[in-house]
């Protein structure tokens, strides 16, 4: 990964005239030619479009300067999105792409300022899985070990292995429960999870409506805030100042499992937030994180079902199986059954909120493993979600941020959790923190 090769650098560079929006495209271009073949991020890109629109931004800026704060980037798309005249295929040959008209909002918003949209990106079949395998349409390559072939995390695949291989700046992903910051942790970069929303939803193909998000994928911090502030339709904000925060740590106990080398990267995490002057108090959830797990796990599976029903029970439809497994799973929840999970759900909401408002943060690990070999997954267990999931199903946003590695040379994250529509103040805390534990 070029850790020069940024959001904020590119629409620098840019704007300065060091590089122009056709060099950006090409070089991105070059490096897919050249790693696609082996990572899979992309199932498709779209050269010829990228080309022509990086060559209209360049003579948009040599009249009047840059359009906006993506000006020039090229940014992908996980492929469960409007795009122009392409609809999404969703990680499957079930949906194949059809011709449409219309672009989703949350990525006309990146275009108009300025974004060069570059392509697709692969994913895990309709979303629903966190170790980032796709057994009908191919696992991406988690870029951190070119000869072991390891889980990049799912379900937002391949926009996290296009931004740690430095195939794209920045990548667009959805997070469900848990498939921004997964991917993100395992493949040693960040991503966030906005406020549920907080992002336009039309023109994005559904997994679970009432938690489903979308967010940036990127290098740093900094290059999350503008994507999340161009996406929400707002005017991008200088950071904010830092302040001591209160910080809340899950119980050793509610942690548990978890792996000896994510667990001391955590902790040493923690007392560098505390060495910078925040408060920490450890404090234990509600609930345990595996039924937070299991509770979002049964509305999802509810919503997946009634939307790929027909699919799901044809077995001649060319489905992942083990997709197909958990898609059937939400048959045996009937409309009373999903009512009650709502009603628990609001109520687990309130109990929270009035309970726990002393902290402005809530931090844990991204993930309790670090990037398995594909070849020794277990399909039936979801490991990766047990910490992502509480924070969707008690509606708060979320981040992942690296926070250093183990001793084979694999990442570990710094999950970082706040209120609902504290979407600022977290990724101002999450960049001051970034500093600190990369120090």
């Amino acid at each position: 990964m070029d850790l020069d090769f940024s959001v904020k650098n590119i629409e620098r560079q840019i704007a300065s005239g060091q590089r122009s929006a056709l060099s950006v495209v090409r070089r991105c271009l070059d490096a897919i030619n050249a790693e696609n073949g082996k990572l899979h991020a992309f199932v498709e890109v779209f050269a010829e479009g990228a080309i022509r629109r990086a060559e209209e931004l360049d003579r948009v800026a040599a009249q009047r300067g840059p359009v906006g704060p993506l000006h020039g980037v090229p940014i992908a798309v996980k492929d469960l999105a409007q795009i122009g005249d392409r609809s999404p295929g969703f990680g499957s040959k079930c949906y194949p792409p059809q011709r449409v008209a219309t672009t989703a909002p949350a990525i006309q918003r990146l275009i108009d300022a300025g974004a060069v949209i570059i392509g697709m990106t692969q994913m895990v079949e309709f979303a629903i899985g966190g170790w980032g395998t796709n057994h009908a349409m191919g696992t991406p390559w988690n870029p951190v070990d070119r000869e072991v072939h390891r889980v990049p995390g799912g379900s937002s695949s391949g926009s996290a292995v296009a931004v740690a291989a430095g195939l794209v700046p920045a990548a667009i992903g959805s997070d469900t429960g848990g498939s921004i910051r997964i991917p993100a942790s395992l493949c040693g970069i960040v991503g966030f999870k906005p406020s549920f929303d907080r992002i336009p939803l039309e023109g994005i193909a559904p997994l679970g409506p009432a938690f489903d998000t979308l967010g940036p994928i990127t290098q740093n911090v900094a290059d999350a805030r503008v994507l999340f502030f161009v996406m929400a339709g707002l005017p991008v904000p200088e950071t904010g100042t830092g302040k001591s925060l209160h910080v809340g740590v899950p119980a050793a106990d509610q942690l548990a499992p978890c792996d000896p080398e994510v667990l001391a990267n955590f902790e040493q995490s923690i007392e560098a937030m505390r060495s910078a002057g925040h408060t920490v108090e450890i404090f234990s959830f509600p609930k345990e994180m595996t039924a937070y797990q299991a509770l979002n796990g049964s509305i999802v599976a509810h919503d997946a079902y009634r939307h790929h029903k027909a699919l799901a029970e044809d077995p001649a439809t060319p489905l992942d199986p083990h997709v197909r497994q958990r898609i059937l799973a939400g048959r045996d929840i009937d409309e009373a059954r999903y009512a009650a999970l709502a009603q628990d759900r609001a109520a687990a909401i309130a109990e929270f909120s009035l309970g726990w408002t002393r902290f402005d943060i809530i931090a844990l690990p991204s993930t309790p493993l670090p990037a398995v070999p594909v070849n020794t997954v277990d399909e039936s267990t979801i490991p990766m979600s047990r910490y992502t999931r509480a924070g969707n199903y008690l509606d708060l946003c979320g981040i992942s941020i690296p926070n250093g590695i183990t001793s084979t040379g694999l990442p570990t994250g710094l999950q970082l959790m706040s209120w609902h529509g504290a979407d600022p103040k977290l990724l101002d805390f999450a960049e001051q923190v970034s500093r600190v534990i990369s120090r």
